[in-house]
């Protein structure tokens, strides 16, 4: 499922840093949680790999997650924009490692490192 223009969209990129906004009246957010709605985890992970795909120019596969810390709600309402920052996109063969982490003003709200192979 493409979340991208759906639950998301970019607002703009600079170098490492993708600037999104979260659209809280997504469907998802209706469930996850009524009345307080956070992004579910395997959302933030395809959001990372939508916008990891981007960068690289080719569509990707969830090959494994490495590392995943989720260390504050990511909240359309509270934090309707944050930042996916890449600090590291490394591709080998068939496969992107990515490591980096998604803040919102000066907090950090998730920690990642994913490989992802081609499709």
């Amino acid at each position: 499922m493409v979340l991208r223009d759906k639950m998301f969209s970019v607002e703009c990129e600079e170098g490492s840093k993708t600037k999104i906004r979260l659209h809280p009246d997504y469907l998802i957010y209706q469930a996850h949680f009524p009345g307080n709605p956070i992004t579910p985890g395997v959302c933030i992970v395809q959001i990372i790999g939508e916008l990891a795909e981007s960068r690289v120019g080719r569509q990707l596969s969830l090959h494994k997650v490495v590392n995943l810390k989720f260390l504050a709600p990511l909240s359309p309402v509270e934090t309707p924009f944050a930042d996916v920052i890449f600090t590291a996109i490394e591709e080998e063969d068939d496969t992107v490692r990515t490591k980096g982490m998604i803040m919102a003003g000066d907090r950090t709200m998730t920690k990642f490192t994913i490989i992802y192979c081609n499709k």
